[in-house]
């Protein structure tokens, strides 16, 4: 703008001297002055459009960083969001792998608890197996020697010495009532039909 006031400023001065030659000295001032006037006004019109655009322009420079700084922060906020859900998947993940692995070894302890309790329980019963046929066997046995001795008992060993009368049906370990008695053996006597005395046996 400057520049176009000094070129009507020269332009003014030359109409001047101009017009010094030519006599019409009033009407080129009036003429200048209106010249001037009229850049001035131009001047100041265009010094309020540049005002109006730069403040235009700082009002659109602020926006924008503006909008620069609330799409930052929006994407550092969606960021940090991700992370959080992230790390919140990852602690989720953490923990249901610790719960599996205490599951696991629960169980585990539970199989081996239950194994040696079957393991005892197979062991306890076959000890009361083993305990109930030993006595079972030692009953036998001596069941079996009771019976043995008692078959002895009532029948004297083959080979010992019995006494027999020449008409009796019986024999005797001794001497029993009145009569003749003989020794003889109780092979003999069993030959000969003889049974026990009631009273010796």
């Amino acid at each position: 703008m400057k520049k176009l006031l000094k070129i009507g400023l020269v332009l003014s001065l030359g109409l001047h001297f101009t017009a010094c030659g030519n006599g019409e000295t009033e009407q080129t001032i009036t003429n200048q002055s209106q010249t001037i006037e009229s850049l001035e006004k131009e001047n100041k019109d265009l010094n309020k459009t540049v005002s109006s655009l730069e403040k235009s322009l700082d009002s659109f420079e602020k926006k924008e960083k503006a909008e620069v700084k609330k799409e930052k922060e929006q994407k550092l906020a969606e960021e940090k969001k991700v992370k959080e859900a992230e790390e919140t998947k990852k602690a989720e993940e953490e923990k249901q792998r610790k719960q599996a692995e205490e599951a696991a070894e629960k169980a585990e302890e539970e199989r081996i608890a239950a194994e040696q309790a079957e393991a005892a329980r197979k062991a306890e019963e076959e000890r009361i197996a083993q305990e109930a046929a030993a006595a079972a066997q030692q009953q036998a046995a001596a069941q079996a020697e009771a019976e043995q001795q008692a078959q002895q008992a009532a029948q004297p060993a083959q080979g010992t010495t019995v006494y027999v009368t020449p008409t009796g049906s019986k024999y005797h370990t001794h001497k029993c009532g009145n009569g003749s008695y003989s020794p003889a053996t109780l092979e003999e006597a069993q030959n000969r039909g003889l049974s026990p005395c009631s009273k010796c046996y």
